[in-house]
């Protein structure tokens, strides 16, 4: 069976206050295709010291590309591949199925504001969409529809922190990762009875 996270995937997200120096990476395969998983440790104040996932990209064209990508993203940042580091934490991501399963860190690192719309997209339920005039609306702040976007924009966290369910007005359907798999992402949350 191929990877994927459960629908009792519990995350708790912990605000980094400077870029990681250290980002420990490797490529896995999932359900909807490679992905590269970065993980940093310990986590700076962190009273659990645990390992938290700080990148989750989905690739598009290449393994190169992607890191190169991550790598602009984090120019502060060393990558250094590690497969077993982050096969550990991968294997409590989508092996998390079980009722009573600990929360997986997420380690995020943004300005204040960005850091409120990474929360607010984490509390949409599966299967859930919004506008991005809805999700500044639902933050208590309309009239900042445009810095809501940008801030979708800079997620680190595909799936985790779920961008793909925040819709344009329009109809059109941006991704990062492409329209195609945005809409795969999607039907197949509304295709779990979340």
């Amino acid at each position: 069976m191929t990877m994927w996270i459960g629908q009792n995937t519990q995350i708790r997200l912990v605000p980094l206050k400077d870029p990681p120096k250290t980002i420990r990476y490797s490529f896995l395969a999932t359900k909807f295709g490679q992905m590269m998983m970065g993980v940093i440790n310990p986590i700076s104040g962190d009273s659990k010291d645990q390992v938290a996932i700080g990148v989750l990209h989905f690739v598009i064209k290449d393994n190169v590309s992607t890191y190169n990508e991550v790598q602009e993203r984090w120019p502060k940042s060393e990558l250094w591949k590690d497969d077993d580091a982050v096969k550990l934490v991968a294997d409590k991501l989508f092996e998390s199925d079980k009722e009573n399963s600990q929360a997986i860190p997420i380690a995020i690192y943004g300005t204040d504001f960005q850091l409120s719309v990474w929360r607010a997209l984490v509390h949409m339920k599966r299967g859930e969409t919004c506008t991005y005039s809805q999700l500044a609306e639902r933050m208590g702040r309309p009239t900042a529809v445009r810095a809501v976007a940008s801030a979708v924009a800079k997620n680190e966290l595909a799936i985790l922190i779920p961008c793909h369910r925040v819709v344009s007005q329009n109809g059109a359907s941006k991704y990062h990762w492409g329209a195609a798999l945005k809409q795969l992402l999607l039907a197949d949350e509304k295709s779990k009875n979340y």
